[in-house]
């Protein structure tokens, strides 16, 4: 353990410092959003904000999870050649199929606000949504990219606190309605990709050559890695499912309320899941990690860093729900008193996130092993459970039925994993999983390798 506490504890540290100026960020592009362009901009706003999410995961394809996986295995035995091929590969195909979807988003703008969200102020922020669809396409695959090569810190920082900051700047510059600021947001996003471009162009020098199998430390052959449409093709499922469970009752709640009341969610959502940005932190440092180990046939190592993770995660993700189910009315009063009516809705999201937290870092393990189908499998039954509960919750309860969809479909998952990790790797098993049925065994079984 000792070992890897040493390997991990700088990565960990900016890890975390990039997670602090990431929630103030947010906290403050939530905050100012709301005090200065009022309830019903700001649920325009966050109603963009949901859609972009949604459908650039669609863009992505998977590929950004993969080229993780990919680069962290092949960088970690110097195949930095075949990392290149890879990363042009894959950047290019997303760009592709991001600047599609902006497209269709331009196109389908007055429809979706007219006919589905029923508030015909959605549309034009929505048209200017498509600079933030096809940026969040491009520009998490190239941060992706980042944390298989390592730079976990830079990856983290461009993919989750710079823009946020970026959209703030330009909230104090003077933007005061939801067209505005969506599009500042999508501008800030594309600087984010730019400035991944230029760290890779920098760092040319680890993609310049292969290093012989003959001169690697083991001296052993090389397996060569899956395609990387065959890695990615799960992890696109597994993506999209976690992109819909939480847009999904965002929304499905958008359709039956009122903008002001879907802002007041989204807050609460959002506020909910800076659990989940502790809990991503941590994956994300050790997802390189993980997939070399795996790839070295380190089971020991794959074990103590699994249980590391995990244990972060439950002791900083749990102590952090604590927080928001004992006090979620001072927390939302903060950013707003009309947020207040969330309170409930805060506290049921936080349980869910509690569970999730318990079990740091599976997902990310099945993901990094080769684990990538039965890890899909696992999601397309979350999003049964959340569309299931969304569709019986949300007409009942509003905000609160949403909150129960949600949080069911968050504990589910990390229960899930951790089961699948106890009985897939169980030299690499999390502390406190649950074992798996004999019965589900057969569902579940599907490797990507």
């Amino acid at each position: 353990m000792g070992k890897f506490a040493t390997l991990l504890g700088g990565p960990v540290v900016a890890g975390f410092a990039v997670r602090g100026f990431e929630i103030i960020s947010k906290l403050a592009l939530y905050l100012l959003t709301a005090r200065m362009l009022g309830a019903a901009e700001a649920g325009l706003f966050f109603l963009c904000l949901t859609w972009a999410s949604w459908l650039s995961t669609f863009g992505r394809m998977g590929i950004d999870r993969a080229l993780t996986r990919h680069l962290g295995a092949e960088l970690g035995l110097y195949q930095g050649l075949e990392a290149r091929r890879t990363l042009v590969i894959g950047v290019l195909r997303v760009t592709a199929v991001g600047a599609a979807l902006g497209l269709l988003t331009v196109l389908a703008a007055r429809i979706l606000a007219f006919h589905v969200f029923n508030d015909p102020a959605l549309a034009t922020p929505l048209m200017c949504g498509a600079i933030a669809v096809s940026g969040m396409a491009t520009t998490f695959t190239l941060t992706a990219a980042l944390a298989g090569a390592g730079r976990t810190t830079s990856a983290q920082f461009l993919q989750n606190a710079f823009w946020p900051a970026l959209t703030v700047l330009s909230l104090l510059l003077g933007a005061r309605d939801a067209t505005t600021l969506v599009t500042a947001m999508g501008v800030a996003i594309w600087i984010c990709g730019a400035i991944a471009l230029a760290i890779f162009a920098a760092d040319h020098a680890r993609f310049a050559a292969n290093l012989p199998p003959e001169d690697l430390a083991s001296g052993q052959a090389l397996e060569p890695m899956p395609p990387l449409m065959r890695t990615a093709w799960p992890l696109m499922v597994v993506e999209m499912v976690q992109a819909t469970i939480v847009s999904l009752p965002v929304l499905l709640l958008g359709m039956v309320a009122d903008a002001a009341d879907v802002g007041a969610f989204s807050v609460a959502l959002r506020i909910s899941m800076l659990v989940w940005m502790v809990l991503v932190s941590l994956g994300t440092v050790a997802s390189p990690r993980f997939a070399t180990l795996h790839r070295r046939g380190d089971m020991a190592g794959l074990a103590a860093l699994n249980r590391q993770i995990q244990l972060l995660g439950a002791g900083l993700g749990g102590g952090v729900c604590v927080m928001m189910i004992v006090v979620p009315e001072t927390l939302l009063g903060i950013l707003s008193p009309e947020f207040v009516m969330a309170s409930l809705p805060l506290m049921i999201l936080a349980a869910g996130q509690a569970v999730n937290a318990l079990y740091t870092g599976q997902d990310v393990l099945l993901a990094m092993t080769g684990n990538g189908g039965t890890l899909q499998r696992l999601n397309l039954a979350q999003l049964a459970m959340v569309l299931l509960l969304s569709l019986v919750f949300i007409p009942l309860g509003g905000a609160v039925g949403a909150a129960i969809a949600t949080a069911v479909a968050t504990a589910q998952g990390g229960i899930g994993t951790a089961m699948v990790v106890r009985w897939l790797l169980p030299a690499a098993r999390p502390l406190a999983a649950l074992p798996m049925p004999s019965r589900l065994r057969p569902f579940l079984t599907a490797r990507t390798g």
